[in-house]
């Protein structure tokens, strides 16, 4: 089984076209591959502030000897967060972007150092004009968000990579040639319109296929 802990994002995993609850109840799941929890809100950048509640997952839901424990973590931050602190902190973004992802994998490596076996699920293309968002802040447009996932999601690979640590998205199936999201896997749910619709759960088991996961 493949246990995906994460913020609302995580709500995909489920099968369901809805939004699931927060830990600690527990997710209405349908697929015989994933369980889903989602933690509430919660940052890349801020997931050590998490660990407890992540804890309690593992210990009450995962058999570490067969199962394997998804990481899914970063839109947040690519949407709401990182452009806006470049400009504010007047840094360079890719700085900014490797801060986020090396705090990230601090965490992550945490748990790869109890002997569990990990992953992460890449961040998804950002929300698209055709459809907008209108719950929360969201700087740059769809194609400054892209590059920031795009410039994420390379250095959170390399870094699973090195650590032997399984990494996965679709972030790369959902933008056409221009790095624009193909609203299509987006979500039609009123104000929101950033999270996966279950138009893109074939992309998410043939990517897990492709990895030998699933």
């Amino acid at each position: 089984m493949i246990h995906c802990i994460g913020d609302s994002h995580s709500s995909v995993f489920c099968g369901k076209e809805e939004m699931q609850p927060i830990w600690p109840i527990r997710s209405d799941d349908t697929t015989p591959y994933f369980k889903s929890y989602r933690i509430g809100p919660a940052t890349a950048y801020q997931l050590s502030n998490k660990t407890t509640i992540i804890d309690d997952i593992i210990h009450n839901c995962v058999d570490i000897q067969n199962d394997l424990v998804f990481f899914c973590f970063g839109e947040v931050d690519i949407r709401a967060h990182l452009l806006k602190q470049s400009e504010s902190q007047n840094k360079d973004l890719i700085e900014i972007i490797t801060e986020c992802v090396d705090r990230y994998f601090d965490v992550i490596l945490q748990y790869k150092n109890k002997r569990i076996s990990v992953g992460v699920w890449g961040p998804i293309a950002s929300w698209h004009e055709s459809k907008k968002y209108t719950g929360g802040p969201s700087f740059g447009t769809c194609l400054e968000r892209n590059n920031i996932t795009k410039e994420f999601n390379r250095y959170l690979e390399k870094l699973c990579n090195d650590n032997g640590i399984h990494f996965v998205t679709i972030f790369y199936k959902m933008v056409d040639e221009n790095n624009i999201t193909n609203p299509y896997y987006l979500d039609n749910w009123e104000g929101s319109h950033m999270h996966l619709s279950q138009t893109s759960m074939e992309l998410i088991i043939d990517s897990f296929k492709e990895k030998n996961l699933i």
